[in-house]
Order: structure tokens, then C-alpha cells, then sequence
């Protein structure tokens, strides 16, 4: 949800005058990519984004997000939208034969960091896609919602575009549905977010890729399947997202009109087709600044409050470049530290492999790709989809075993990673367990029927940092 906006209301004219400087700073961004890669910088890099869930000594959440932050007193950490969560925001490294390594001595080190102040309020941390722990009083935003403005807004403005309630209604094997006057139900879910930095004149490439590798990565991390209880999607962030946030009023959501949390408009030419879309959304918070229009400032707040699945930044590195890169949003956290590395790993090295393989990375119609995003989303690894060579369809399973690993390894080699035996070996073994954070939790809770009991062995297992394909029943 970002970081802190000014604390007050906006009026008639403050968003006139945001949406007049959103347009000016756009026709600026199209100077820039008038100008072409000189001015952009050509480095592959890699970030992360891990958001993690507090818990007390019962494995319930924990309200305890401001304490720990406090305590930390670091820029590596940050409130999420519920008291229960936090983030841990990443160092960035350059995507080379030591970003593994590099990668993992600072997701650690930050996690430790973070585990030993939570101990200090008898807390641990722990990582799921959507905590099973969680119920409904969960979501009393005077109890629970962190102590930032921004989010107070956010649910006047939704409720305000949307002239009614939020309201959440999905099916998997039992029926979700919820409503609420404010976006607390957005705090259901804890995802990782990887941010891929990209040359400019491949860039539209990229995004394409990264359309394609999100299908797959999805379903083979899939872990968010309990909902308040019920057995919903193997990846339910998404269909709580996509509502959660949902700004369209009846009229518009009546005429399709897209949500704010989306998969795509479709392929695109430049990312100044992504850039131009931003202007079909209303605008969240018009905080009016007086700054130089290549400071952007405007349009990377308005562009933040649209959560595509594969979100495009523009934004400038410490020499000064202007970059280029995709912000990966589709993985939940969890459920392990080695299991997060590996899907950080298999979706990087999988976009990688499918640019270097030349195929024609439009050969699936847009609407079977974006139909196979959301079938994946409900059914994880048990789900048939166009593979993106052909365009058949087959067994996601069964594409990852061949196609999936070989392209993951192509990629990763590129960018001479190639000491990734135990990435490889899990992204198999996973595949070929058909186990992971989803299915084992619905297993689980099909044979024991008690979130308590599912909390403590999964803990359990993730505190051993056990990849979740060994994990028993």
C-alpha cells in the first residue's frame, strides 16, 4: 500500500489539479522513451518485497506491527495494511552468477532481524499466502488497521467511488463471501513481491514474458486455499484482491470495465500502452505536490494505486539512469524461506528462458492466457493450461517437468547462474509431489478439520525451513 500521504482530505480542485499534473508528467515520460536506451539504464537487477504475518504464542495474529517497527527502527521494514502484518523490504543486487547467494544472506539476515525483535513481544513471524488463523474480528479496523492515514482514505475513496459496501464473493469447494465498509478484507492476504529491473529495448518482451512465466509460477506456488475457514481458491489473494480494491460502481462494473487489481489489458506495443491505460482509473489520492515533472511524483502515486499483477515502474537508480522494471505480484508468501528463494528463482529464470527462446511470446490468444491465469488460480498444480510454446494444452505438471525446468535453467544461466541444483531439484520435486503450500493445507484440513492443529505443524515445518513438498500430513 506504500508509504505515508498527506494527512488530509482532498477536495474538488486537488483532484483537477493531480490529474492535470498526471498528464503533464506523462507527456514527460513520453520525451523520455522518445530518446530511446541511451538514457536508460541497460542493468539486469533484482528486489524483493516479503510481507509476513505476526503471531502470538497461539499462532493467532497478533496486533503488534507498530512495537516491532519501533523496536527495528529500520528502512528495511514496513507496515502493511493490518496490525498483524509487516513488510520486509529487500536490498537490491545485480542479476549475476552471485545474486543467489547474495539474495539469500539478506533474506535471511533481514528475517532473523525481524524474528528476534517480534520474540521480544513474545511474537514469531510467520508466512502465508492468506493466515488460516484469521476471523472475522480480525478485520475491526479500530482494532486492527495499522496507524497510517493513507489507509483511512483509501476505504473513503472506494466507498465513494463504489456508492456501497465492499464486497467479496468467490467459489472454490465452499462459497466466500464477505462485506465491509472499509478494504480490511485486503489484509486476508501476505504476498512477495519481485521486482525485475530490464533493458528499455526489450522491455515490451519482458512484460509479455512475464504474463506468460506469472501462469505458471502461480499455480506451482499456489498457498492462500483457507479463507476464514472455508476452502476457497489454491491462490485466493487473487480473487481477494481483485475485490477488495474493486473502485468500479454498479454501472461500471456492469459494463466490464476493468478492476484496479487486474491481469492485463492485453499485449501491448510499448509500455506507453500500460502508461496511457493509467488514465481510464480514477484517481485514489490526489496529494497535490509542487515538484519538477521529472520527479514523477504524480504519476508513480496514481500508477501505485493500480495493482496490476505484473505492475510496470519507471524510476530512476543511484547514478541517476532512468530504469525500466516489473514489479511481480502474483506469489503469496510463504510457506517457507527455501520455498520463497525457489519461486524468487523459477519466475526470473522462467521469463529469462522464454526471451531467450525466441518463441513468438504472443502466440496464445490474450483472453486463453488470461482465462488460464484465473483457472490456475483456482485449481494450483491440478490445472490444465496453454503451455506458451505451442499454445496447447496440457498439464501444467506435466509442462513444468519438461519445458518449465529446461527454460527456468536457460534463463538462469544467461545470467550465469548456474549453481541452482537444489532450485531445480525442489521446482521437480514439488511438481512431482503435486505438494504444495495450498494442497497440503486443504489435505490437511480434510483429514484433521482444525486450523490449530494445521498452524502448529505448519509452523512447525516452516520455522525448520522444510521445502513444503517434504512436509507430512
Amino acid at each position: 500500500m506504500g508509504s505515508e500521504i498527506s494527512n488530509r482530505e482532498f477536495t474538488k480542485e486537488d483532484f483537477t489539479a493531480f490529474k492535470n499534473a498526471c498528464l503533464r508528467e506523462l507527456e514527460y515520460i513520453k520525451s523520455l522513451f522518445a530518446k530511446g536506451s541511451n538514457i536508460f539504464s541497460d542493468k539486469y537487477r533484482i528486489g524483493y518485497e516479503l510481507e509476513v504475518c505476526i503471531l502470538n504464542s497461539a499462532n493467532l495474529p497478533a496486533p503488534l506491527n507498530k512495537e516491532i517497527l519501533n523496536d527495528l527502527h529500520s528502512p528495511y521494514f514496513t507496515n502493511e495494511l493490518a496490525k498483524y502484518d509487516l513488510e520486509i523490504n529487500g536490498n537490491v543486487f545485480e542479476l549475476d552468477a552471485n545474486a543467489p547467494q547474495s539474495l539469500e544472506k539478506d533474506l535471511h539476515a533481514l528475517w532473523d532481524q525481524a524474528q528476534k525483535s517480534a520474540s521480544k513481544f513474545n511474537a514469531q513471524l510467520g508466512l502465508f499466502g492468506v493466515l488460516p488463523s484469521l476471523e472475522l474480528k480480525h478485520f475491526n479496523k479500530v482494532l486492527y488497521q495499522s496507524d497510517m492515514h493513507r489507509y483511512t482514505l483509501v476505504s473513503q475513496r472506494i466507498k465513494e467511488l463504489r456508492h456501497e459496501s465492499v464486497k467479496i464473493l468467490f467459489h472454490g469447494e465452499d462459497e466466500v463471501s464477505l462485506q465491509k465498509d472499509d478494504v480490511m478484507f485486503e489484509a486476508l492476504g501476505t504476498s512477495l513481491q519481485i521486482h525485475f529491473q530490464i533493458p528499455f529495448d526489450e522491455a515490451v518482451e519482458y512484460y509479455h514474458a512475464a504474463l506468460l512465466a506469472s501462469v505458471a509460477v502461480l499455480g506451482f506456488a499456489a498457498n492462500s486455499p483457507l479463507v476464514l475457514g472455508k476452502r476457497a481458491w489454491h491462490e485466493s489473494r487473487i480473487a481477494i484482491f481483485e475485490q477488495s480494491v474493486d473502485t468500479r460502481d454498479k454501472i461500471r462494473r456492469e459494463h466490464g470495465e476493468e478492476t484496479r487489481v487486474h491481469f492485463a489489458h492485453g499485449y501491448i506495443d510499448s509500455w506507453l500502452d500500460l502508461f496511457e491505460q493509467n488514465k481510464a482509473f480514477k484517481i485514489i489520492f490526489a496529494d497535490v505536490k509542487d515538484t519538477p515533472e521529472s520527479d514523477l511524483h504524480h504519476f508513480n502515486l496514481h500508477n501505485g494505486t493500480i495493482w496490476r499483477w505484473i505492475r510496470p515502474i519507471l524510476d530512476r537508480d543511484k547514478d541517476g539512469k532512468h530504469t525500466l522494471r516489473l514489479e511481480l505480484r502474483v506469489l503469496p508468501s510463504g510457506p517457507s524461506l527455501i520455498d520463497t528463494q525457489t519461486n524468487i528463482w523459477f519466475f526470473i529464470g522462467l521469463i529469462q528462458g522464454l526471451i531467450k527462446s525466441n518463441i513468438d511470446l504472443r502466440k496464445i490468444l490474450f483472453e486463453t492466457l488470461k482465462d488460464d491465469f484465473y483457472t490456475v488460480a483456482k485449481t494450483g498444480l491440478e490445472t490444465e493450461f496453454h503451455e506458451p510454446i505451442n499454445a496447447e494444452k496440457i498439464s501444467l505438471k506435466e509442462w513444468i517437468l519438461t519445458d518449465g525446468l529446461r527454460l527456468t535453467k536457460m534463463g538462469l544461466s544467461s545470467f550465469r547462474i548456474n549453481n541452482t541444483a537444489n532450485f531445480m531439484n525442489i521446482i521437480e520435486q514439488r511438481t512431482l509431489s503435486g505438494q504444495n503450500g495450498a494442497s497440503w493445507q486443504l489435505e490437511h484440513f480434510k483429514k484433521y478439520n482444525s486450523i490449530p492443529k494445521l498452524m502448529e505443524y505448519y509452523m512447525k515445518n516452516s520455522k525448520q525451513n522444510i521445502p513444503v513438498h517434504e512436509w507430512s500430513l
